[in-house]
C-alpha cells in the first residue's frame, strides 16, 4: 500500500509525519511517496538520508519555486501542482493513504486489516480524522467492523444537479441568499458533504480520488470536488461504501502554514515563507526536536526560542503567536476541537 504525502517547504513537519508512519503503520508492506512542490534540496537530502526507503517526486514547478523558498521568500509562480498529485495517484496502489506534511499518525494502524476491509467491502473512502467535529461525518446508519465504522452518508441532496443549484455554482438573482433565508441552504447541510470528501488524512480508492478531479481546469476547487463526489455516489451508489476510523488516528498541526494564504488576519504581520525558512534551518541543524511533544503538536516554546535567536525585525514571536491564535480560531468557529 502506498502512502502519499503532499509536501511544500516544511521539512520539520514532514520529518514528524514520516516518523509517525514508521511508528504506527504495521501488518503490510507500504511505500512512502513524497510529492514535493518546493522544499529546498538540502532539506530533502537530510530526509532521504534519514529515511532511505522513501521516494521523493518533484512537481514541474519545483525548480522555479525553490529559488524563492530557499531564500525565505514567496515564489512569484503561484501554480498548484495538481498534475503531480494526479500522477502520484495514478501510479499508486489501488488503495492509498493521502497525507499532507503537517499530518501525523497518533495510533497504531493495521494496514493488512485495512486492505482486507477495503477490498471485501468495496470501500472507496475512509476518513481518518475530523477534528472532533461530528458535522464532518454525518450518517444515516452505521455499523462497526474491526477498527472502522461503515456508514451511509446523510446528505441533504444526492442529485448532482440539485446539489449544484443549492450549494455550488448557480447563484443568479441572488438565489443563494434566498435559499439560506429559507433554510434550504444551511451550513450544517453543506458540511455533511465533507463526510465523503477530504483533502488529506484519508484512505482513497484510486478511481474515487481521480474522479474528484474531473474538469479541474488546473484549479483547486473544493466546490467542484464535492460536486464530483455527489456525481460518483449517484452513479455507483450500490457498488461502494464509505467509512471512518473508530478513533481519529491522525492529527494535524496548527503552528504554521506552507503559504501566506492566511496572511490577511487583522493586525497580524508575519510572512510564513520567512518563518518556514527560519524553522527549516533550525531543524536542519538539529535545533528542533520534532517529536518532543508527540503525539501533540510541535513544541511552541522551542519554536519561539528559534524565532528569538533569529533576531529578525520582520519575524517576531508575538506576531507568530497572534497568527496561531487566529488560525486555530478558524477551525474552532465551526465546531472543531484542535487540542
Amino acid at each position: 500500500m502506498d502512502i502519499l504525502i503532499k509536501s511544500y517547504n516544511r521539512p520539520y513537519y514532514l520529518d514528524r509525519c514520516i516518523q509517525s508512519i514508521y511508528l504506527n503503520c504495521k501488518g503490510y508492506d507500504f511505500t512512502i511517496k513524497v510529492l514535493d512542490d518546493g522544499t529546498p534540496q538540502k532539506y530533502l537530502d537530510k530526509l532521504q538520508n534519514k529515511f532511505p526507503d522513501i521516494k521523493i517526486y518533484k512537481s514541474e514547478f519545483y525548480n522555479e519555486k525553490v529559488k524563492f523558498t530557499s531564500e525565505g521568500k514567496q515564489p512569484k509562480i503561484n501554480k498548484i501542482p495538481i498534475e503531480l498529485w494526479l500522477q502520484g495517484a495514478k501510479n499508486a496502489s489501488e488503495y492509498f493513504i493521502l497525507l499532507e506534511d503537517d499530518i501525523w499518525f497518533v495510533e497504531k494502524f493495521d494496514l493488512k486489516k485495512l486492505q482486507q476491509n477495503c477490498t471485501e467491502n468495496k470501500l472507496v473512502f475512509i476518513k481518518m480524522f475530523w477534528l472532533g467535529n461530528e458535522k464532518l461525518i454525518q450518517s444515516k446508519t452505521h455499523f462497526i467492523k474491526d477498527n472502522l465504522t461503515f456508514f451511509e452518508p446523510n446528505l441533504y441532496l444526492r442529485n448532482p444537479l440539485l446539489y449544484k443549484f443549492v450549494f455550488y455554482k448557480f447563484n443568479r438573482f441572488k438565489i443563494r441568499k434566498t435559499l439560506k433565508a429559507l433554510r434550504i441552504h444551511t451550513y450544517d447541510r453543506f458540511l455533511s458533504y465533507y463526510s465523503i470528501y477530504a483533502v488529506a488524512g484519508v484512505v482513497f480508492r484510486k478511481d474515487y480520488f481521480l474522479s474528484l478531479w474531473n474538469d479541474h481546469k488546473n484549479v483547486v476547487d473544493e466546490g467542484l470536488q464535492l460536486y464530483n463526489s455527489v456525481k460518483y455516489l449517484k452513479t455507483n451508489k450500490d457498488k461502494i461504501a464509505f467509512a471512518y476510523t473508530n478513533n481519529e488516528v491522525v492529527k494535524t498541526g496548527f503552528l504554521s502554514s506552507a503559504t501566506n494564504q492566511f496572511k490577511n488576519y487583522k493586525e497580524v504581520k508575519i510572512d510564513m515563507f520567512l518563518f518556514n525558512k527560519t524553522v527549516n534551518e533550525a531543524w536542519l541543524n538539529d535545533q528542533l526536536d520534532v517529536m518532543q511533544k508527540y503525539p501533540k503538536d510541535l513544541n511552541s516554546v522551542q519554536i519561539a526560542t528559534i524565532i528569538e535567536k533569529e533576531n529578525n525585525v520582520d519575524l517576531q514571536v508575538f506576531e507568530w503567536e497572534k497568527w496561531v491564535s487566529n488560525f486555530k480560531n478558524q477551525f474552532q468557529s465551526f465546531g472543531c476541537n484542535i487540542e
